[in-house]
């Protein structure tokens, strides 16, 4: 046999191997599935019916033993009413500083939000719609596929820091933002990691090693440890650069289709910029520089000047677009106290966002739905 022949012998067996290895990989994971993934190509995957329960011995800002579910829609929170037309009916749309996912039942801040609006207002429904990890990109699938069969009245989008660093649409991007694929490969590419749950973990596990650089997993922090990180000016001048030059504009064109999309089928969007326990401040806790604290090879200056020019251009879209905007980045307190890590909420930081958000929700409900003040009148003999 010549070697050209013994080569190409070897090539065969060792591309067979990988197939059928492929294939049997492919059949297990369809049968046992790991690990619970909710993105997949571009489509979603809501939990359904889902009830979680782990035991936290990390820290005390957070429950010793965490419960959590997820409703008949994959939703977390109560269901909504079955007289769905007759109450103001709000979902709350961002990933997972809106999803909560280490903090139980009812300890939220779109718990606690919806009893403050319950007792303010009476008839008045919010569902959490957030998932672990999804950017714009994922809030416009949750909008096509599920929230413009469901017709909420009011969308609120936390947004800003799983935009950070993404670019212009993909071609996993075009179903739902509805542009033609000229891209045979890609679009074939796209279909089979839809359909394949190999290549769903692999998208998936790829995705949290980019999070990951940026800081965006769960990881409770100790904040009085954490340790200065010294960046160059020149560094954090390229870093910035780049975000204004690449990335600030297509997360103006993501922000923009929401508000389409909300627009076209009658659900008022809300805005709400995402906040960060750093920044150039003293931890009031701690007593840690939270400027100079290092997360992930990014001091904590850089972190919240880089995550601003995101909530800036959240800000500058919500002025032009004519839509409620609170600027929850502006107004959350940066102390350790509110967080476990750089963005997730604590208990405590949850009531914080809560009280926030109603300060601005409430007046805003009140005017675009005068009837709820009326109705509740009635229900307190007022």
């Amino acid at each position: 046999m010549s070697p050209f022949m013994k080569v190409s012998k070897n090539i065969l067996a060792i591309l067979l191997g990988v197939l059928i290895s492929f294939i049997l990989l492919e059949g297990l994971l369809r049968i046992f599935q790991p690990i619970e993934y909710r993105v997949k190509g571009n489509k979603l995957k809501l939990p359904r019916d889902k009830k979680y329960q782990f035991t936290n011995d990390k820290t005390d800002k957070l429950d010793r033993v965490i419960a959590t579910s997820r409703n008949h829609l994959g939703l977390r929170g109560e269901m909504p009413p079955k007289n769905f037309a007759d109450y103001v009916t709000i979902v709350a749309v961002g990933g997972s500083t809106t999803a909560c996912e280490v903090i139980s039942d009812g300890k939220t801040w779109c718990d606690i939000l919806a009893g403050k609006l319950t007792a303010e207002f009476g008839q008045v429904w919010l569902g959490n719609a957030g998932l672990d990890g999804t950017s714009t990109y994922g809030h416009l699938v949750m909008m096509e596929d599920y929230l413009i069969k469901m017709k909420p009245k009011v969308v609120l989008f936390l947004v800003g820091a799983n935009d950070i660093g993404l670019g212009n649409y993909t071609t996993c991007d075009h179903e739902f933002i509805k542009k033609p694929k000229t891209d045979f490969l890609a679009t074939l590419m796209e279909k089979l990691i839809n359909k394949s749950e190999v290549l769903g973990y692999a998208i998936n596990f790829y995705r949290y090693a980019k999070a990951r650089r940026l800081g965006l997993p769960h990881q409770i922090f100790d904040f009085a440890y954490l340790q200065p990180t010294n960046l160059s000016q020149e560094e954090v001048d390229a870093l910035l650069h780049s975000d204004r030059e690449r990335y600030l504009e297509p997360f103006k064109q993501r922000l923009t289709k929401l508000i389409e999309i909300s627009r076209e089928n009658s659900m008022e969007p809300v805005f709400i910029t995402q906040p960060s326990a750093f920044g150039d401040v003293i931890d009031p806790v701690t007593g840690v520089d939270l400027g100079q604290a290092g997360s992930y090879g990014m001091n904590g200056k850089t972190l919240w000047r880089r995550l601003e020019l995101y909530n800036g251009m959240t800000r500058e879209t919500a002025a032009q677009q004519g839509i409620e905007l609170i600027d929850l980045a502006a107004e959350m307190p940066k102390s350790s106290e509110y967080y476990y890590d750089t963005y997730h909420f604590s208990n405590a930081g949850c009531t914080r966002v809560a009280e926030i958000l109603d300060k601005t929700l409430a007046p805003f409900l009140e005017k675009r739905y005068p009837r709820l003040k009326a109705h509740q009148a009635i229900r307190s003999g007022g």
